[in-house]
């Protein structure tokens, strides 16, 4: 993990897993943007603000990801700092097991219980959400990015920086995952272009970095997302249960699928299914005790 100044006072603590953001206070307090996948990166991070005198203030979580909030607990533990989550983010985060319960719509399996899925609990000490807001003195201005999760979140920094969470991901990423995760595809597109109208900023990525060609990068994540609509569509053309759907989708991508992955995956087609549905473009019923979906 590497410590590197984006600009003025906001930094990122770089690694193979998920960024972190971090913005430094004139006490030498910082907020952290998100606090990696685990307590061994926590410990971590802790270790390299440390050296530099630096204690952590509070942690922003853009959203209840594991990657994104798994060394929450270790951190607040350490550091007795503040938590700030959207409502919706900290009801995961302080009761993960939601995660994996929404994959599984049941108590949920064991294999989906592991700290990929479901991290450490911690305690959300403030609800934030949209707009300007103080954060220990400072104004950050912060956007609704519903979509990749219901209730993700974005910070500007005031250097201008725009931490993006998981709401674009940068081309080589891309090419290492054909199919996104969202939760609710029709808030992804609308986020996508508010992120738009924003790309005067300098954006970070949690899964990227620090971008320049913004546009370019929001075209690609559009292209990735209406490439798998237009599959979904092309199998619709005669009626599927969502196994099916499945099993075609994995076919014609060439993805890899784990059991983790099948569920991750189960849970992504259901949102563009639900965004077909709700458009009017699709139709879901039932046929000889089957679950089935057919374009209309």
């Amino acid at each position: 993990m590497k410590l590197q100044q984006i600009k003025g006072s906001t930094y990122a603590l770089e690694s193979d897993t998920a960024a972190i953001g971090l913005y430094l206070f004139e006490d030498r307090s910082c907020l952290l943007i998100d606090s990696g996948p685990n307590q061994k990166q926590a410990a971590e991070v802790l270790q390299i603000l440390g050296e530099s005198g630096w204690v952590i203030w509070g942690i922003f979580n853009t959203h209840a990801h594991a990657d994104h909030c798994g060394g929450n607990q270790y951190i607040q533990k350490e550091q007795h700092c503040q938590i700030l989550a959207s409502e919706i983010e900290a009801t995961f985060i302080n009761h993960p097991i939601l995660t994996p319960y929404s994959m599984y719509s049941a108590h949920p399996i064991k294999l989906l219980t592991g700290k990929f899925l479901m991290p450490a609990p911690s305690q959300v000490s403030r609800i934030i959400g949209p707009g300007v807001q103080d954060i220990n003195g400072i104004e950050f201005e912060i956007l609704d990015l519903t979509g990749h999760s219901l209730g993700q979140l974005g910070i500007i920094t005031p250097d201008g920086i725009l931490f993006v969470g998981d709401s674009l991901i940068a081309q080589n990423e891309l090419e290492l995952n054909p199919f996104l995760y969202v939760s609710d595809l029709g808030k992804q597109f609308e986020t996508m272009e508010m992120l738009r109208a924003k790309s005067h900023l300098s954006f970070y990525l949690s899964h990227g970095g620090e971008i320049e060609n913004v546009p370019d990068i929001i075209d690609l994540n559009y292209g990735v997302l209406n490439d798998a609509l237009h599959i979904l569509e092309d199998i619709l053309r005669k009626p599927c249960t969502r196994e099916e759907i499945m099993r075609e989708v994995i076919a014609r991508k060439s993805l890899q699928v784990n059991r983790n992955h099948y569920f991750r995956l189960w849970a992504s087609i259901s949102a563009f299914l639900s965004y077909l549905c709700d458009e009017g473009q699709a139709i879901i019923y039932t046929e000889d005790n089957y679950l089935k979906f057919s374009l209309k």
